[in-house]
Parts: C-alpha cells; sequence; structure tokens
C-alpha cells in the first residue's frame, strides 16, 4: 500500500523569492531579489513550465530588473490575458520627486517576459519601510488592487489604468481580495475585515471586527479571501492568536441577492502556529495554508479537517502560496532562494491511501479493544463463579 506524500518539485534558484503566480496555462512566475542591493543579488522576474514526466521546473525566461528599484515583493497573472502585474518600488530619487510608478506591467506572451507599461498607482513613497503587501488582479480582470505596508490602497481599471476611486488608507493593513462578482472588496487588517463596495466608489458597507475566539483569546486578522464552491459564495479570513500562538479559519456564507451585513462567522482551530499565508483552490473544495514553523497544510474547506501536512517544506520563512487555475498545483516561494511545486493530481489517490490505512488501523484497534472487554467479562464471570 502506497502512502507516500504528493509528489513536490524542488526548484534552486539565484535570488531570494518573494512572490510566486500562475498564468492560465499552468505557467509559474517567480519574483525575488535582494531590493536596492549591494549584494551582488539580482532582481528579476523568472518563468517555468513544468514538466509532470520528469517531475521538474524547466525555466523559460529570466528578466533582470533595476538595481536602484526594491525587487518584486508582490506578482500576480491577469486570468485571461498573457499579462503580469508586479508591485516594485521606483528608485528613492523618483519617489521624492512623487514619481513612484510602483506598479510594472509585463507583456508574458509565449511565457517571456517584457516590459510593457509603468503605473503610478499611489502616492506611497518608496522608502525601505513601506513596501508594497498586495498585488492582486480581481475574478474577472477588469480591476488590480494594489496595497502598501503604509496602509494606502488603491483599486484600478485595468481598461484605462485610471483609479476606480480615490485611494484609501487603513491602519495595520495585511490583505486585499475581491468577490467574485468583482462587487465589492474585503480589506484585512490586524483589528477588522472592512467590505468595501466597487460600485459605490470605495464606500464602506461593513466593518468586522476581529474575533475573540472563547470569549477570552484575543485574535489579530492575517489575511482574507473569497471562495465559491457550489455556487455558494463564503468570505475567509485567518486569524492568529495573539498569545497562544495558534491560526484559526473563520467563514462568513455570503446570502444571494443580499450579501451584507454578515453575522457570526463558522470558526474552527487549525494549527497550534501561527499562519501566515493561505490560499484557495480555485473549485473551492480546499484550503491551504502555511504556518510560521515552515509547514504547509491542506483542509477541507467544508469540514476544516486536515487532509495533508507538509513538515518543514522550507528551510526558511515561506514567503509566498498560490494555486495554479486548474488547481493541479500548489506553488510555494521561500527565503531559502527555493520555489516548490506539490503536484495535486494524485491528490485523491493519496488521500484515499491515507483513509484505507486509517480504516485498518482503526480495525485493529477495535480488535484489541473487543478483546479487552472480553477479557474483562471474563475475569468477571469468573470472580462470581
Amino acid at each position: 500500500m502506497k502512502s507516500s506524500l504528493p509528489t513536490i518539485i524542488q526548484q534552486e534558484l539565484d535570488f531570494l523569492a518573494y512572490s510566486v503566480a500562475f498564468n492560465s496555462e499552468n505557467v509559474l512566475f517567480v519574483g525575488g531579489g535582494d531590493g536596492v542591493n549591494h549584494s551582488g543579488v539580482k532582481n528579476q522576474l523568472a518563468s517555468f513550465t513544468i514538466d509532470k514526466e520528469n517531475k521538474k521546473l524547466v525555466r523559460i525566461d529570466s528578466l533582470l530588473l533595476s538595481e536602484k528599484e526594491d525587487c518584486p515583493m508582490s506578482i500576480t497573472c491577469h486570468p485571461q490575458l498573457p499579462l503580469l502585474a508586479a508591485g516594485v518600488n521606483s528608485s528613492k530619487d523618483n519617489s521624492k520627486q512623487e514619481n513612484n510608478l510602483n506598479c510594472k506591467l509585463f507583456q508574458t506572451k509565449d511565457n517571456k517576459i517584457t516590459l510593457k507599461q509603468q503605473i503610478l498607482a499611489n502616492q506611497s513613497k518608496a522608502t525601505a519601510g513601506y513596501q508594497q503587501k498586495v498585488i492582486r488582479y480581481s475574478k474577472g480582470g477588469n480591476y488590480l488592487v494594489t496595497a502598501f505596508s503604509d496602509g494606502k490602497v488603491s483599486v484600478l481599471n485595468t481598461k484605462d489604468w485610471t483609479l476606480v476611486f480615490q485611494v484609501l488608507q487603513f491602519k495595520n493593513l495585511q490583505d486585499v481580495d475581491f468577490d467574485s462578482k468583482e462587487e465589492h472588496m474585503a480589506i484585512a487588517t490586524s483589528n477588522s475585515l472592512i467590505i468595501i463596495s466597487i460600485k459605490e466608489k470605495g464606500k464602506i458597507i461593513q466593518v468586522i471586527d476581529s474575533p475573540k475566539l472563547n470569549k477570552q483569546t484575543s485574535c489579530e486578522i492575517r489575511a482574507v479571501r473569497y471562495a465559491t464552491l457550489n455556487e455558494q459564495e463564503t468570505l475567509y479570513a485567518v486569524v492568529n492568536s495573539t498569545s497562544k500562538g495558534h491560526g484559526f479559519i473563520c467563514a462568513w456564507k455570503l446570502l444571494k441577492g443580499q450579501e451584507y451585513p454578515v453575522v457570526k462567522p463558522r470558526t474552527a482551530s487549525v494549527s497550534r502556529k501561527n499562519i501566515t499565508h493561505f490560499s484557495v483552490s480555485p473549485n473551492g473544495d480546499i484550503l491551504a495554508f502555511v504556518s510560521n514553523d515552515f509547514s504547509i497544510h491542506l483542509i477541507d474547506i467544508q469540514t476544516f479537517k486536515p487532509l495533508l501536512k507538509v513538515n518543514q517544506a522550507h528551510g526558511f520563512a515561506i514567503t509566498d502560496l498560490v494555486f495554479s487555475h486548474s488547481g493541479e498545483y500548489l506553488a510555494t516561494s521561500g527565503a531559502d532562494n527555493q520555489c516548490k511545486v506539490m503536484m495535486l493530481s494524485n491528490i485523491n489517490e493519496y488521500l484515499e491511501t491515507s483513509d484505507e490505512y486509517n480504516q485498518v488501523i482503526y480495525g485493529v484497534l477495535d480488535m484489541l479493544l473487543f478483546a479487552l472487554l472480553m477479557h474483562i467479562i471474563v475475569q468477571i464471570v469468573d470472580q462470581g463463579n
């Protein structure tokens, strides 16, 4: 009986990897470097195809970026078009002149990477303290959001690259995501989830305070995602305990026709360590997350029950986690100069094998308990006689 983990492809890189993204054809893009560097490590973007037969990544192209600018801390691929957007702060000189073209668009036709356009997403200055935390396309590709560690959030219309509404700013910004209809955004701060209406030009629809689990455990929100399973859209958030180091998942089901306000979430403890990143599979049935002990976890999104755990998936901090558009792969990047791809095409076989193994164990335990029970009954009968 096989019980090995799903195949994990490992790729050594010549740069520190901060971000990963798949295009619609399952080509993997990796961004990273050493920023405004003096170490000799280049800032760059690289593309890879996945050789399933030989279980390896094959580099297609690389593009070196300026040493005077930050490295791409976050990248995202358009859901249909051969376009990649990267959050890259310009040089400090340009920033001082209020010319921080901090959103760069790359053409990825034939999986070759070429710079297409540079955009001023907002006026956040390119200093060591203000990094781009999030860049993400909406589900249909009509909008692009960028978010900075100074709390500024910009939403751009991808048809003309103009701001959809005025730049917003929030304290302790963590993450941003679009809903499936491209009508709302969820903005995660440490203390709350803020629901924004895109059609109503950035109007705040609801503020969801960070839950206090068990009415005692103080928590902070780490990340947020919308996901749809069987036509039911749900808002998910990662919430970490500030004292005990546990990680929780909170889920708010959105009602059709009246999505907001959402009410009390379904909550489950899923990790004994704080969670740093998470992602949901395209068909909405599997949730993957990374904890701060560098392990990767897959859980059933309906039951929150664990499906798979990979210990020490990277040697240093895991910097990003993303499913491919097909759901066939799960990619991670790390501060250990590696990116890894887990092949999920055989995940069902692995889970079935695990279930069979568990059934055997439970069967043996049942027989042992039955034998113990019979022994106790015999002892009682003998004592009675």
